[in-house]
């Protein structure tokens, strides 16, 4: 069932991708009163989408602190590129709910945590796999585990994705067996 129309009073959304924000978001009712704002970009840097704090908003207090979430308007493709509406919807929902779960790893840090992960993230691998393995893992807790293995599958198993990207795919972010162990252990807790 739908959210009332006003749960996403406080949300930027594009009208090009309204339906899969707003289901993704639907799965986490601890954002309603986040203000996050999904923005387009013509290139996300080795990324097809990509969340943050909000730069000005950084040293608000957490509860004041903006989101946005970018999202790269066409995907590349290795001959041409592909308008990110062409992609499925339950992938662009997988996505979506990906990075909303960064945004759930990010809404109780500090300020200073927040540099500091902002840091971390770009000058450690490790850092980095831990920080995708947890937003797949806040995902998974959301009831998106379908949706995180379908886009998983959807980029690893894309003849025309740049193997670069597949190849960061495949050693950044779990797998999609991994995924379903992931959500094997919720369930059993």
């Amino acid at each position: 069932m739908p959210l009332p129309e006003d749960t996403y009073a406080n949300k930027g959304i594009p009208e090009l991708l309204d339906v899969e924000i707003k289901k993704a978001l639907s799965y986490y009712p601890e954002l309603q009163n986040t203000r996050i704002d999904f923005v387009f970009r013509d290139n996300i840097r080795n990324a097809v989408m990509q969340a943050q704090p909000r730069v000005k908003t950084l040293f608000k207090r957490k509860y004041k602190r903006i989101y946005k979430v970018k999202i790269s308007r066409y995907l590349t493709l290795n001959d041409s590129t592909m308008g990110i509406e062409h992609v499925p919807h339950e992938i662009l929902v997988g996505w979506i709910a990906h990075e909303l779960g960064h945004i759930m790893d990010y809404i109780d840090r500090s300020s200073f945590q927040m540099i500091g992960f902002g840091f971390k993230y770009l000058t450690s691998r490790h850092f980095l796999m831990q920080a995708e393995r947890q937003a797949d893992t806040y995902a998974i807790m959301h009831g998106l585990a379908d949706e995180i293995v379908k886009t998983k599958k959807f980029i690893l198993n894309r003849e025309d994705l740049p193997k670069e990207y597949k190849d960061r795919i495949n050693r950044l972010y779990i797998s999609p067996e991994e995924v379903r162990h992931i959500e094997e252990e919720m369930e059993s807790i």
